[in-house]
């Protein structure tokens, strides 16, 4: 069970071949090489050297990348390049008016309207969050209002990965219909803070989130309005906004289309869409900040407050110190992955040097980029995967066991596969390869093996680790239950939102006549009553028993998942008449 339980805690929240594409600059591609403003024209990888260029020609060979806008900045000198396609081998490379999802790059942005205010007055970065909130505001957990906002933006304040009290409509562009609501929800209930002394670095799409809220409130304006006149605006920004406009690029992911994602009232994390011209800009800015309206800012933006994983965090920024001879200078870089996109950009002071990297599939930058800010090699170039259909997913259907008492299923359903790990929901898997299958979203995985035709077990790999499995049955184990009628008044008395854990809420709604279950950020599932008090659904995926007390009273229930059992204990009833969003 050791194995399994990283995956409670894991942000889920989130692999074909192509031809070898020479990359393609505005200029260059009408027989032209490219000119910089300050310079005559110049070879097209004088700047962008040809070791780096190869490897980003063999990962849109391997399939890893669909296309790659690459712009760097040395000196005076300015060049951009464009490789492989936007979509199928077909189409063009991006181009200049080509806009990316940069996710979570946005936490740099509102870093910056964060410094700004500071330096208007509007808040100083010590203050609570409860100062922006009503006065009266319900925290169950009083340490939550007292968050700090620097805690927010340094990702040291102890919130989980993402909202607890997210229950998508469609897990595929989950915080969509994340709505204020549904945050101050969060907020009000929410009571897992770990103690002070053990509240470090930990990613959250909530912190920057709530900090792009709250600087919402503070301007009286929403947040991206907000953010367009004090910070995109003034910067010269023209081509970033969290708009879906029509020269926004698809995304990929291990060799399939993936959706556009947007985040509701979590905008501040990770909402925006920008351009190569405007993140050469916007790091042009950053190298020369005496030239820029928004140069206290961008100054107090870059400073290291607290600690990282291996760098300093700044408002946004990650900063880490290069070595430049016997001294050191900050390196200050951002990147992001998305269901279907991958965003680098950095730079250096010292060196007037900086980079952006963009592509359209969900397939690391950040090591080519860190590489190129430190004149190091490469590294190699992602392997790509190859999306392969199979004509009978249910040949992998069953029953396995990864250690005594541990199991795991696997089903199949109108053509697709499913894995469900003990304590969890069944997430749907694709196919990238023969025999091997990812989650969407996520570190889950499976390779599954054969002894000739016949398939014997597989390896499953969880956030970087692998183990075996053993197949015990060719089919997944189910109980046929029986539905028996709820009344609606009956129903009504289990809606609600109940806690499982300090990262995991669960939601009972309606749906049609019966009801749903949902855990965050998961797909809602239809279940109805086979017993008083009891439910499942039809692929006996889930066991939902609610516990009453002696008025009869529901006081909790238990959840059986593949054989484990979560206890619920109910947090907030939902109105009768409100039906799952």
């Amino acid at each position: 069970m050791l194995f399994f339980r990283t995956l409670h805690r894991a942000c889920i929240g989130c692999l074909s071949a192509a031809l070898v594409f020479l990359p393609v600059c505005a200029d260059a591609a009408r027989g032209k090489p490219p000119v910089t403003a300050a310079q005559p024209a110049t070879p097209a990888t004088a700047l962008f050297s040809d070791t780096f260029r190869k490897v980003i020609e063999q990962g849109v060979a391997n399939g890893a990348y669909r296309t790659v806008a690459v712009g760097v900045i040395d000196g005076k000198q300015t060049q951009k390049l464009y490789f492989g396609h936007r979509d199928g081998a077909t189409t063009p490379a991006a181009d200049d008016d080509s806009q990316f999802e940069i996710g979570a790059l946005s936490e740099v942005f509102t870093g910056l309207l964060l410094a700004e205010a500071a330096l208007e007055g509007k808040l100083r970065l010590r203050d609570p969050l409860r100062k922006y909130l009503p006065a009266d505001f319900p925290f169950a957990e009083a340490r939550v209002g007292d968050i700090s906002l620097d805690a927010l933006v340094t990702q040291h304040s102890g919130l989980p990965p993402q909202p607890t009290s997210l229950f998508p409509a469609d897990v595929d562009d989950p915080y969509i219909d994340y709505a204020g609501e549904d945050l101050l929800a969060f907020l009000a209930f929410y009571r897992s803070l770990p103690a002070q002394e053990g509240i470090g670095y930990g990613y959250s799409v909530l912190n920057a989130g709530i900090l792009g809220h709250l600087l919402g409130r503070i301007y009286t304006a929403p947040y991206t309005e907000v953010l367009t006149r004090k910070i995109l605006a003034p910067l010269g920004l023209k081509h970033t906004s969290p708009r879906d406009d029509a020269t926004l690029l698809p995304g990929h992911a291990r060799g399939e289309s993936a959706a556009h994602w947007h985040y509701g009232v979590l905008a501040g994390a990770a909402s925006l869409r920008s351009s190569l011209p405007d993140l050469l800009q916007f790091l042009q800015h950053n190298l020369t900040p005496g030239d820029s309206p928004l140069r206290a800012a961008l100054l107090l933006a870059r400073q290291g407050r607290a600690s990282g994983p291996a760098d300093r965090i700044g408002l946004g920024w990650n900063v880490r110190e290069a070595a430049a001879g016997e001294t050191t200078w900050p390196l200050v870089w951002r990147a992001s992955e998305t269901a279907g996109f991958s965003t680098f950009v950095g730079f250096r002071t010292d060196r007037q040097r900086a980079i952006v990297l963009l592509g359209n599939a969900a397939e690391d930058l950040a090591g080519l980029g860190i590489a190129w800010l430190n004149d190091e090699l490469p590294p190699p170039a992602p392997h790509g995967y190859v999306a392969t259909a199979s004509k009978d997913v249910a040949a992998y259907s069953g029953l396995y066991e990864i250690s005594p008492g541990s199991d795991l299923i696997v089903r199949a359903h109108d053509g697709a596969l499913s894995l469900q790990l003990p304590g969890l929901l069944p997430q749907r898997l694709h196919a990238v390869d023969k025999d091997v299958f990812v989650a969407r979203v996520g570190v889950l995985g499976a390779t599954f093996m054969r002894n000739v035709d016949e398939i014997t077990g597989l390896v499953l790999h969880l956030n970087g680790n692998h183990a075996s499995a053993r197949r015990l049955s060719e089919r997944a184990p189910q109980v046929a239950h029986t539905p028996i009628e709820l009344h609606g008044g009956k129903r009504d008395e289990f809606l609600g939102d109940y806690s499982l854990d300090a990262n995991t809420w669960m939601r009972v709604a309606k749906h049609a006549d019966t009801l749903s279950v949902q855990l965050t950020m998961s797909e809602r599932r239809v279940i109805f009553a086979y017993a008083p008090d009891r439910f499942a659904d039809a692929d006996g995926a889930v066991d939902l028993l609610f516990r009453r007390d002696g008025n009869g009273r529901i006081v909790g229930a238990t959840l059986d998942l593949a054989g484990t059992q979560r206890s619920a204990i109910p947090l907030r009833r939902m109105p009768p008449g409100r039906p799952a969003p």
